[in-house]
């Protein structure tokens, strides 16, 4: 009996010896432990991931609102309640409600400089990190938008009575109007800042072709007839429900004047000095209006020597069978609700001719022709932009010797246009910015206006800032 617990004892201790030998199961036994590790690593990088692709989506939530916000105050600035509204409900759309699922959307804006900042955050889901945290992170984006002008290649600008800076935009349908067989071939770009369905009109055989034509409306109904638009190079490039284009020259002043008795000046040859003016006025001025050359018998020429220009009530014309050259030159339209607001009448022919050049620099550096704000509108005077039966309310049909580099600038009047460019001097760089405005004849208009001291037409569009 003692030999056989003795002989038990002994396989026991073989037994306890061979088990702790044992290494058979320490692969498993690590290898649990590291697969747990493993798997506790990658449950946290597909946290971080979806934490990070979330970020994502909060910044272009973010770009999106405050661009809209910028883009729904328009001129008006802040505060603004349907920028703010249009900010959260950009935000809402991408899936953030403010109040929502642990998102808040916040909009404000700084008056000084119109700015409008939205930033939104959202608490972030805690799947495998929950092991590791003890609170959910939180994501958040901020973007920071405004309105801001970019230069263009805008040289023709039919104003409509709109007011940019005061938030007034026009309706008036046909502001810019082509018909009959009228081809008018523009190398820089057309606006108009009607917001009437049919703010641009042709038709007739009419042609137009531009760089770029920008709406503040729409053509609906135009091409109509047998006439074209269109766009070159870019096909095409017809921009519609656009913003306002502003006026450049909306801070330009009309210049202190004074008159004596109002007459016609009639001014047939030679040269015109800043001296001349017509009787008890101011030098330089004109009340009553100023004709330059004449109508009939033989040609004359008659140079203009630079400076102001000032015209107060009646017309300034230039007569069919003269010449005038006149560089460094502004003529400036005004009068008063007694005697009335000058106009301009270019009569063309084969015997005449116009070569102006804007100043390039001073207080009324580009602009070639300056016609008073305050002149009645066709709106408020019964007038009409069409160039029919001699209606339009300022004639410039000069044909293709009515060379002009600078800004022909009637803001609150039509104009009837007919003439022609250049590629050097006088010509080469038109501007045409009027209340409304229709063509006559063939036109070419340049816009090469490097050095010529003209305010560029800029559009104003929202742009992300931060």
């Amino acid at each position: 009996m003692p030999w056989i617990l003795h002989r038990q004892h002994s396989s026991l201790s073989k037994l306890a010896s061979r088990l702790a030998a044992d290494q058979r199961g320490v692969t498993a036994a690590i290898t649990g432990l590291a697969l747990t590790l493993t798997l506790g690593f990658a449950g946290t990088a597909i946290d971080v991931a979806a934490w990070l692709n979330s970020k994502r989506g909060l910044q272009a939530a973010a770009d999106q609102a405050a661009y809209s916000a910028a883009g729904g105050a328009g001129t008006t600035g802040c505060p603004n309640n349907a920028a703010t509204t249009q900010a959260t409900a950009i935000a809402a759309a991408r899936g953030y409600v403010n109040g929502q699922n642990g998102a808040n959307v916040d909009v404000s804006c700084n008056a000084g400089n119109s700015t409008f900042t939205v930033q939104i955050s959202q608490v972030q889901p805690l799947w495998f990190t929950r092991l590791f945290l003890s609170s959910p992170p939180t994501a958040s984006a901020r973007a920071t938008a405004q309105l801001a002008g970019t230069e263009s290649d805008l040289c023709i600008l039919a104003l409509d009575g709109t007011n940019f800076y005061e938030g007034v935009i026009g309706n008036d349908a046909s502001a810019f109007w082509l018909n009959g067989n009228t081809t008018v071939n523009v190398q820089c770009g057309v606006a108009v800042d009607s917001s009437n369905v049919a703010a641009l009109s042709t038709g007739g055989s009419s042609s137009l072709t531009a760089t770029s034509i920008y709406l503040v409306g729409d053509h609906q109904g135009s091409p109509s007839g047998s006439s074209t638009m269109a766009t070159s190079p870019t096909p095409n490039k017809i921009l519609k429900n656009q913003r306002p284009v502003a006026d450049p020259y909306a801070g330009r002043l009309i210049p202190p004047y004074t008159c004596g008795s109002y007459s016609m000046t009639n001014f047939t040859t030679g040269t015109l000095t800043q001296s001349s003016s017509s009787p008890g006025a101011s030098p330089h001025t004109f009340c009553g209006g100023l004709s330059l050359g004449v109508s009939g018998g033989s040609a004359t020429t008659v140079t203009v020597q630079p400076g102001v220009y000032i015209i107060a009530g009646g017309s300034l014309t230039f007569n069919s069978k003269s010449t005038v050259i006149a560089n460094g030159v502004t003529f400036v339209l005004t009068g008063d609700n007694v005697h009335g607001y000058a106009t301009i009448t270019v009569n063309g022919g084969p015997q005449s001719a116009l070569q102006l050049t804007a100043p390039s620099s001073g207080a009324y550096g580009g602009l070639a022709f300056f016609q008073d704000r305050n002149a009645p509108s066709p709106s408020t005077s019964g007038g009409t932009s069409s160039c029919g039966g001699g209606n339009s309310q300022n004639q410039l049909a000069g044909g293709s010797t009515q060379l002009i580099t600078g800004a022909v600038y009637f803001p609150s009047q039509s104009i009837c246009w007919g003439g022609g460019s250049s590629t050097s001097g006088a010509g080469k760089c038109t501007q045409l910015i009027s209340y409304s405005m229709s063509f006559t004849g063939n036109s070419t208009i340049r816009a090469d206006c490097a050095g010529t001291g003209i305010s560029s037409i800029s559009v104003t569009r929202p742009q992300l800032i931060q």
